[in-house]
């Protein structure tokens, strides 16, 4: 299926010669749909592309789809050279299938404020990111502790309202853990506490993860995340000029 950009956002990106453009999107479908979302200019050649490769995703498509695009975005003045293949893939879980979310070895604790004394820890955690003040239900942390310090959170990267598949607004969840506390369930511990949350409140629950972090796979898996899809946008970045430069300089 060929999907064309919202008109007038796709208009913004190119009249403003925005810093990032992503004229090609692919989504397969755990089910084995396709979809290509696209920019106007592209939807020729996301035709070609869709009757020439049976498996969009693979690295001969891909190769063919990059060398393709690179005039037609080199000639809008973006940077071929440094276009960015971010392939990731996405779980979702319903609320109707909320028994199927996996018992963990650790307990998470659930915060609805994030308070200043929460911030302060000793590892790595982007924690600043986060406001939380309590009068938004939707607006949620599990998190775990060690000697009362935050070490591995999951949060709330976005919220979808909405969405056509199944009606329901969906949470997209974002999960961190500093390093040297990794590889002891604390993460799926933590997404197992948001998920659970939300999905009984009947939200739907996204979990997204690059193609090459293997570690978030088994989570998603060990928390019991079902795959929906696996998504490459092609992402194209304008050149940096003499005054970007100066200005890192």
């Amino acid at each position: 299926m060929i999907r064309l950009e919202n008109e007038e956002f796709e208009k913004s990106i190119i009249a403003e010669h925005y810093h990032i453009a992503v004229p090609f999107q692919i989504t397969v479908f755990a089910d084995g749909r396709k979809d290509f979302l696209v920019y106007s200019f592209c939807e020729a050649l996301a035709a070609e592309f869709e009757e020439k490769f049976t498996d969009p995703l693979s690295a001969e498509a891909l190769d063919w789809l990059a060398e393709k695009l690179a005039p037609m975005m080199e000639e809008l003045d973006y940077d071929s050279g440094s276009m960015m293949m971010h392939s990731y893939r996405e779980y979702r879980l319903t609320p109707d299938m909320l028994e199927t979310l996996a018992p963990c070895t650790h307990e998470a604790e659930l915060l609805t404020v994030l308070t200043d004394a929460d911030r302060e820890t000793d590892v790595e955690l982007e924690l600043d990111a986060f406001e939380m003040d309590g009068t938004n239900p939707d607006d949620a942390m599990a998190v775990i502790r060690e000697n009362g310090k935050i070490v591995c959170f999951a949060a709330v990267n976005d919220i979808i309202e909405n969405d056509t598949t199944g009606g329901y607004d969906w949470i997209e969840l974002n999960v961190e853990c500093g390093e040297e506390f990794r590889c002891r369930g604390y993460g799926a511990a933590c997404v197992s506490a948001l998920t659970r949350y939300y999905l009984e409140m009947g939200k739907g629950v996204k979990y997204l993860c690059d193609e090459d972090n293997i570690a978030s796979m088994r989570t998603a898996g060990r928390v019991g995340y079902t795959l929906y899809s696996r998504v490459v946008p092609m992402v194209y970045y304008t050149p940096e000029t003499e005054e970007d430069e100066e200005d890192i300089d």
